[in-house]
């Protein structure tokens, strides 16, 4: 039985034309998920909140919106707005882990608060949209926001409702993403939970993953987040399809050019242009023989023609074995 994979959701990198190179020139994923809309408010969703998702049509990916929220009344509004765009999936984020998110109530902040996590599924399920299925919510979480016993307390809340699946990635919101995921808080949620069960957490490569799928062998959904940040082709990795160095440099290569090109028509400013790159290649260049050297010549160029030159040489580089791409990942967790 194959793997299901899906792309987690980075604010601020996997926006849609992030997903759409990535599909377009590597691909391996099931669904993207997209970064989440946040103060949307309600009955009217502003139009540039939806950017990020439209037109529908033009996702190409199968795209999953996502909203963090306290608020029945602005999760129900967004799945109107976005069900006449033409989506028929929203995820609810219980698991963003930083305080300027966590201290409203929010993403993970709003875990140790299940009374309200009870009121807000109770007032959405509520309405129409919800309780004939017309748009599925699922729900991104994480074992809690001080201590793991919060997602056991939550769990019998989500059990409750007809949610589509759950997302778990086994940290702690005060966590962050320091240390090391719990994979065994999530046979709790495999043991417990009414609903589908998707993993997240600490998969960067195939070792990584094959430690985890040892101790879930039935586990067939997964998904990836920083390891598919510096590897784009971790996805077709874990599904067994290993491509030629030729041939991933020269799709690498299209991918990176058509982040590049977004970047000069969509952003004002080379000095913004090559600051979304370098926040790309914070993680990418852990895909390359010493990281840290490729992503210090990136961060240094200033202008355009500096920063395609060093870009262009970093394409170059040796590719990482998987010890490397460990270090780096390590590393970004710190």
């Amino acid at each position: 039985m194959a793997h299901t994979l899906s792309l987690a959701p980075f604010r601020g990198i996997t926006n849609k034309h992030y997903r759409r190179a990535l599909h377009t020139h590597i691909g391996g994923y099931d669904w993207y998920y997209a970064p989440f809309i946040t103060g949307c408010g309600y009955p009217q969703i502003h139009p540039a909140k939806l950017d990020d998702l439209l037109p529908a049509d033009d996702m190409q990916a199968i795209t999953i919106p996502q909203i963090i929220s306290n608020d029945a009344r602005e999760i129900i509004a967004l799945a109107k707005a976005l069900h006449d765009a033409g989506y028929r999936h929203l995820n609810w984020n219980l698991g963003c882990p930083f305080r300027r998110i966590t201290h409203k109530k929010r993403g993970s902040g709003l875990l140790p608060y299940p009374g309200d996590i009870a009121h807000i599924l109770e007032t959405v399920f509520q309405a129409e949209i919800f309780y004939t299925g017309t748009v599925k919510l699922s729900i991104k979480t994480r074992t809690g926001y001080y201590n793991p016993q919060e997602i056991r307390d939550c769990l019998p809340i989500f059990n409750a409702f007809p949610i589509d699946h759950l997302i778990l990635h086994p940290r702690t919101g005060k966590q962050l993403y320091s240390g090391q995921a719990d994979a065994a808080h999530f046979a709790h949620i495999l043991e417990h939970a009414n609903h589908p069960a998707v993993y997240n957490g600490d998969i960067h490569h195939r070792a990584s993953f094959g430690k985890i799928f040892n101790h879930y062998p039935r586990q067939r959904s997964w998904m990836l987040g920083r390891g598919a940040l510096i590897n784009p082709f971790l996805a077709q990795e874990l599904q067994g399809i290993h491509l030629p160095e030729e041939e991933k440099r020269t799709r690498l290569a299209a991918f990176h050019q058509s982040l590049w090109q977004h970047a000069q028509e969509n952003i004002p400013g080379e000095s913004r242009q090559t600051g979304w790159m370098k926040a790309v290649w914070h993680y990418l260049s852990g895909m390359f023989t010493e990281s840290q050297n490729v992503f210090s010549t990136i961060k240094r160029a200033q202008t355009k023609a500096q920063y395609t030159a060093a870009a262009e040489q970093a394409l170059q580089q040796p590719f990482a074995l998987e010890a490397e791409i460990s270090s780096h990942f390590h590393r970004l967790c710190q």
